[in-house]
């Protein structure tokens, strides 16, 4: 028996949202309340989530290889899953990105964060719905709401049955419906920040396929079946081309035979029908070893391994973005712009400044690749490398926070031109080099209109290597700070705040910071660009 009295619900609201979208387009004068976008989140047991957090039993976990708080260790996973948490090392809970989960037990909503997976009690498991809502979170102005549905062990051809595959519809396509009717109406009075939002349905993402895996007649029938529920649920919602993402069957890594290839070919001949706004997103490259994962046995769970579960949301989140890039680029350009520019210590700083003005703006910095920062350097690779830099994401930047004078200020050997530990070198830049070459920098910077801010460099401790004086960084910093007060640039005194406490922040006989010492410094930065943010139109 059909849900007439929720499906009704539904259909409702999305008229009534396209009747506003009409309004704007015909330039209706009505006022309308803010939207706040809403993506589904469908399936079986890996979209409820089995990724481990933080439970290291030695026998029923594997002493914690793969969990999340393991996997942040890696130098690369530091950079990349450094928004998860706080300064202060807690769990981070945006206030911006939301969920809601009905599981078995128990409702669950709340900021986007650890613990909207199938389990109850204390929060020890996270889905794909974590990063995805980070990356989707990310892109948009308006506050995203992730709508969840996924039971274990259901498959396409019997549970989640589509209308249009004949036969009985699957019990589960109609719970989903109902829960979609269920959270479509009760989500803004659980969540306040949603209470006067239009929620509008932006787009719908399927991870399933394991029970349909293991059934040779299921593998046969998933291509229509599949291309059916995407059919049912755009009809269902009232919206022709809604945005469609669903993951490969990506459990296990490469399958070059088996039910397992073969399913993943019924995937695939999905993606092959060219149906628009659909896309599919390999995940084969995202399965870990049982041996470097909590759950060994549970190869159907990603092993319950945590950078799997990051993964598959980040490629999921990603992809979604790509088939709104148009509405996404829209929302990016409401959020203030702002491009960060300095040396080694920016870089581990950058995150947190990112973090912190996530619901402001969009915070880049030059980078090597998408997941390795580049290094300004010195002022003589910042007059070589400006004009790049400030053409990064199409440049029209909002404020720019910039620092030089850390390499500036090192020995060089004049033989060969690498770092030196001798005296008697010459330094990279000297005082008057360092002047000329950063008045050449700040004039283009102030051809970009954008309010600018000058970081100061750094303490210098002794025993650092490459040599630097330990006096070195005020004489620099004065001549910085000249620049910034003849042509109208704000200070950030770095420096003055890093020497208050530099034995707590910095590392010993070394220029960097502690992962703490780059977050306080991280607040510093955040702090200022945020006043500039909100007096740049004074």
């Amino acid at each position: 028996m059909r849900p007439l009295k929720i499906l009704g619900l539904i259909l409702v609201t999305f008229v009534f949202t396209q009747v506003l979208q009409l309004d704007n387009k015909l330039g209706a004068q009505t006022k309308k309340r803010p939207i706040a976008r809403v993506f589904i989140l469908a399936g079986q047991s890996n979209m409820q989530g089995h990724a481990v957090v933080d439970l290291d039993h030695p026998e029923y976990y594997n002493g914690g290889k793969g969990i999340l708080t393991t996997v942040m260790r890696s130098p690369e996973n530091k950079l990349r899953m450094s928004h998860l948490v706080n300064p202060d090392g807690s769990w981070r809970v945006r206030e911006d990105a939301f969920c809601w989960y009905r599981t078995e037990d128990e409702l669950k909503t709340g900021g986007i964060s650890i613990g909207f997976a199938a389990y109850g009690g204390e929060p020890h498991h996270f889905g794909p719905e974590m990063q995805f809502g980070h990356v989707v979170g990310d892109a948009f102005n308006a506050p995203i709401l992730i709508i969840k549905t996924a039971w274990g062990g259901k498959s396409l051809m019997t549970d989640f049955r589509p209308p249009s595959s004949g036969g009985e519809v699957g019990p589960f396509y109609i719970r989903m419906l109902e829960q979609l009717g269920e959270a479509m109406e009760d989500a803004p009075n659980k969540i306040p920040a949603l209470k006067n939002h239009e929620l509008v349905i932006s787009g719908f993402v399927w991870q399933q396929g394991w029970n349909d895996m293991c059934d040779q007649d299921a593998i046969n029938q998933y291509t229509d079946n599949l291309v059916n529920f995407i059919s049912a649920i755009r009809k269902q919602v009232g919206i022709r081309d809604l945005p469609f993402v669903f993951g490969e069957l990506g459990n296990g890594g490469p399958a070059e035979d088996g039910s397992m290839k073969r399913f993943r070919d019924a995937q695939a001949a999905v993606a092959a029908k060219g149906i628009k706004n659909v896309s599919y997103v390999e995940t084969t490259d995202f399965a870990r070893l049982p041996e470097n994962s909590p759950n060994q046995g549970h190869g159907h769970h990603w092993y319950g391994n945590a950078e799997s579960y990051f993964l598959l949301g980040n490629a999921l989140g990603k992809s979604m973005v790509q088939l709104l890039k148009t509405e996404a680029d829209a929302d990016r350009k409401q959020k203030a712009r702002v491009l960060i520019l300095g040396d080694s210590i920016s870089i581990g700083y950058t995150p947190t400044v990112q973090k912190l003005l996530a619901n402001d703006a969009v915070v880049f910095r030059p980078m090597q690749s998408e997941k390795k920062p580049e290094n300004c350097a010195g002022t003589d690779n910042g007059i070589a490398n400006i004009d790049r830099w400030l053409k990064i994401d199409g440049g029209n930047w909002d404020v720019i926070h910039f620092n030089f004078g850390l390499h500036d200020l090192k020995h060089v050997s004049a033989q060969t031109g690498k770092n030196s530990n001798n005296a008697t070198d010459p330094l990279q830049s000297d005082p008057k080099e360092y002047q000329q070459q950063l008045t050449e920098i700040v004039s283009k910077l102030k051809k970009t209109n954008a309010r600018l801010i000058l970081g100061t460099t750094t303490p210098v401790p002794p025993g650092a290597k490459p040599l630097r004086e330990e006096t070195s960084p005020p004489i620099y910093n004065e001549i910085a700070k000249k620049i910034a007060r003849e042509n109208g640039i704000e200070i950030n005194d770095l420096y003055a705040h890093a020497l208050a406490r530099l034995s707590e922040i910095q590392r010993p006989a070394n220029v960097h910071f502690s992962a703490e010492g780059s977050q306080v410094l991280g607040k510093k930065v955040a702090t200022a660009i945020a006043e500039a943010l909100a007096n740049r139109n004074q």
